[in-house]
């Protein structure tokens, strides 16, 4: 009876005297600290401290992370994910930005395009490897990474200077909105750098003032001026060549042979010889000066 004895008060002194490394340790622990502290940054940054210092902007992981608990508790952490962030976790802090309000409105949200493919959650997602890109500036070069068929118009006689540097695609481009959203037109959105094509006119195109898409590619062409084709044929989808002008004939006949007279050569070359004003003329209906 006295050995029993003897071996409880062994044991419990040995209890007495580790108690307080055990409560210690415990409350140590990565699971203790994920739930009494609301910064988990100092925790995680024992194993993750390059990702924990090279983004000032998101300083708490769990916002982002939102498996990060679990992860950090795991026995075996690298098998667990921390939980990459959808564009719900985004949107709950970047919401009430003007600049992402309108994201949920957004093309490229209706094309299941997240934040993640195209923002980093420690450092900027973008591509430097593309030798066309090395003037232009990093919202272009991430533009590029998806938008091959436009990149490649830039390679065109006639384009607008992204790879040189000179403008951004974000600069034409609404990337967390929509044209439905903002209502402004492809002209208006032109008219913020064409200044001098603003007019008011006396007397307007009408597809100048509808679209200026209507006869430029705003990203490259074969054709100067970023024209979708090469004058008379790009006008002559709309307008056709009055027999009683162009020097053809010299009154308004309309016999079959003022009718056959042949185009001179000299007419075809170009309408913006004679019709310079193509965009709007303050006085002549035909645009002439």
């Amino acid at each position: 009876m006295r050995h029993t004895s003897t071996l409880f008060g062994f044991v419990a002194s040995c209890l007495l005297a580790f108690s307080p490394r055990l409560i210690a340790a415990e409350l140590d622990s990565p699971a203790s600290l994920l739930t009494d502290h609301p910064s988990t940054a100092s925790v995680c940054a024992e194993c993750h401290e390059t990702e924990s210092t090279i983004h000032a902007n998101h300083a708490e992981c769990t916002t982002c992370h939102i498996d990060a608990s679990t992860h950090a508790i795991a026995k075996s952490p690298r098998k667990t994910a921390p939980g990459f962030p959808e564009t719900e976790q985004c949107l709950a802090c970047h919401k009430n930005d003007s600049e992402h309000m309108n994201f949920a409105f957004s093309d490229h949200n209706r094309a299941g395009v997240t934040c993640a493919d195209c923002h980093g959650v420690h450092s900027p997602k973008v591509d430097n490897n593309n030798p066309k890109l090395t003037r232009a500036d990093e919202s272009s070069k991430l533009c590029a990474t998806c938008h091959q068929d436009v990149l490649a118009r830039f390679d065109m006689p006639s384009h607008h200077p992204v790879q040189e540097g000179g403008v951004s695609c974000v600069g034409c481009h609404d990337q967390h909105s929509s044209k439905k959203v903002s209502l402004v037109n492809n002209t208006e959105q032109c008219l913020t750098c064409h200044q001098r094509l603003r007019g008011p006119f006396a007397f307007e195109h009408a597809p100048a003032v509808e679209d200026c898409a209507t006869c430029h590619d705003p990203h490259g062409t074969p054709t100067r001026r970023l024209l979708i084709a090469a004058q008379p044929m790009l006008c002559l989808q709309c307008h056709s060549l009055p027999n009683n002008r162009h020097g053809q004939s010299a009154s308004n006949a309309t016999t079959p042979e003022a009718l056959g007279q042949p185009v001179s050569g000299a007419l075809l070359r170009g309408c913006i010889a004679c019709h310079s004003q193509v965009h709007g003329s303050t006085q002549d209906q035909h645009l002439r000066f």
